[in-house]
C-alpha cells in the first residue's frame, strides 16, 4: 500500500504572473504547439485574472493576515466574477442590496472594460476547456493572453483600488462571499 504524500506547508500563492509568463511560454516557446496547448494557454490567460481579481477582493474582506486571505479566496467560484462583471459592465441588473455599488462601477469607463474582459475570458476558457467543437490557435491564444495581461495590470495597479468604481467592483465581488458561509475549502 502506497502511503499518501505528506501535505506541504502553505501557502503556496497562485500569482497572476506567473500564470501569464505560463500562458506565453506555451505558445511562444513550443516549436509547433498543438490545439491543446493553445487551449491550456487561454486557460492559463483567464486564471490570472481571475486570481488578480478574487486576491484584490478578499483584502476588503481580511487586510492584514495573509493566510486567512488564501483560505478565502478559495472561496470564489466562476459564478461569483461572471456575475459581478455582468452588474459592472451594465449587461445585467445587480441585486437592490449592490445598486449603488453596480452604479459605481458603470460610471468607471476602466471598469466597465475590466469587466467585459472578465466576462470575454471566462467564456474562452469555458470553450477551451469544455468545448469539443471551438477552435484554438495562436492568434486565438495570443488575443486572449494580451487583453489578460491588460487586465491583470490595470487591477492590480494601486489605482484601481484607489478609484470609487474600482473599490465599488472589488466591494460588489466581496459581497458574494460574505453571502454565504465560509466553506471547507
Amino acid at each position: 500500500m502506497t502511503e499518501p504524500l505528506a501535505e506541504p506547508e502553505g501557502p503556496f500563492p497562485i500569482e497572476p504572473a506567473a500564470l501569464l509568463r505560463h500562458a506565453r511560454r506555451i505558445v511562444g516557446v513550443l516549436p509547433e504547439p498543438g490545439e491543446t496547448e493553445y487551449r491550456r494557454a487561454v486557460s492559463a490567460a483567464y486564471f490570472a485574472l481571475f486570481h488578480a481579481v478574487t486576491l484584490r477582493a478578499v483584502e476588503l474582506l481580511v487586510p492584514g493576515d495573509a493566510h486567512r486571505r488564501y483560505e478565502r479566496v478559495r472561496e470564489f467560484d466562476h459564478a461569483d466574477i461572471r456575475k459581478v462583471a455582468l452588474w459592472a459592465s451594465g449587461a445585467g441588473p445587480p441585486p437592490r442590496s449592490l445598486a449603488s455599488e453596480a452604479a459605481l462601477t458603470r460610471g468607471d469607463r476602466r471598469v466597465r472594460v475590466i469587466a467585459r474582459v472578465i466576462g470575454r475570458l471566462n467564456l474562452e476558457r469555458r470553450h477551451a476547456d469544455y468545448d469539443h467543437f471551438a477552435q484554438f490557435g495562436r492568434s486565438r491564444a495570443n488575443r486572449a493572453i494580451d487583453i489578460a495581461e491588460e487586465a491583470v495590470a490595470a487591477v492590480t495597479a494601486p489605482a484601481f483600488g484607489a478609484s470609487d468604481g474600482g473599490r465599488a467592483f472589488l466591494r460588489m465581488l466581496a459581497a458574494q462571499l460574505e453571502a454565504r458561509p465560509p466553506s471547507d475549502a
